[in-house]
């Protein structure tokens, strides 16, 4: 659901069943790279070592977190916190969004040591799904996942999205180009199909607002 006014001032983005999504802030350090630090085993499997980081680079990497840099180069980075306390237990993004023609993206998460199996990814990454569709007008989101990540794809499979195959070598792990399978979905697919983005082409929208003004011309 969209936050309130007040939420929106606190930089709360989109609120699950279960969790909020908002900006990073400057007071969040300290948690952000306790955070990173207790789950860098956790997380090693399915993320590079860039993003994993270690305790010198944490800071660079919470840099990123903070605006305006965490909406730069076509990229939204937001964390992920329980409703129930505002904790905060992991990370979603949305990176290569494009624009017209294409409006796609693909989306990241990573869920904080000690939070899986509680639902709440799920409920984050729903979120997010409902804030680009709705929020940024995007027609495409793909999630690209390693094969053996049985909770993630049992995840995206869950929330309706559809395997397109595998993308080979795509990222390098733990010293290995790693296959992911690549799981999309379509607006027109979400939440029963109601969002159709061919509408929002910028031909039909200059007729839209012909139609609106009365086509005045001569």
């Amino acid at each position: 659901m969209k936050p309130s006014a007040r939420e929106r001032a606190n930089g709360v983005v989109r609120l699950g069943e279960r969790t909020l999504l908002r900006y990073a802030r400057e007071a969040d350090g300290t948690e952000f790279m306790a955070m990173l630090s207790r789950s860098r085993e956790h997380l090693a499997p399915w993320m590079p070592r860039t993003a994993r980081g270690s305790e010198p680079t944490f800071g660079k990497r919470f840099a990123r977190m903070l605006q305006p840099a965490c909406e730069s180069h076509g990229r939204l980075r937001l964390l992920v916190c329980a409703r129930d306390d505002e904790r905060m237990v992991g990370v979603a993004s949305l990176g290569g969004i494009s624009e017209w023609p294409s409006l796609d993206c693909h989306i990241g998460y990573w869920l904080a040591a000690g939070e899986p199996g509680k639902g709440l990814m799920r409920d984050a990454v729903a979120a997010v799904v409902d804030h680009a569709f709705e929020e940024r007008g995007l027609h495409r989101i793909a999630a690209n996942i390693i094969p053996h990540n049985n909770r993630s794809i049992a995840l995206v499979r869950a929330l309706g999205f559809t395997r397109e195959g595998v993308l080979r070598g795509l990222i390098e792990i733990d010293g290995a180009w790693r296959d992911h399978e690549c799981w999309s979905v379509l607006s027109t697919e979400w939440r029963g199909g109601a969002l159709d983005r061919s509408l929002d082409a910028p031909a039909k929208r200059r007729t839209s607002a012909s139609v609106r003004t009365g086509n005045r011309r001569g």
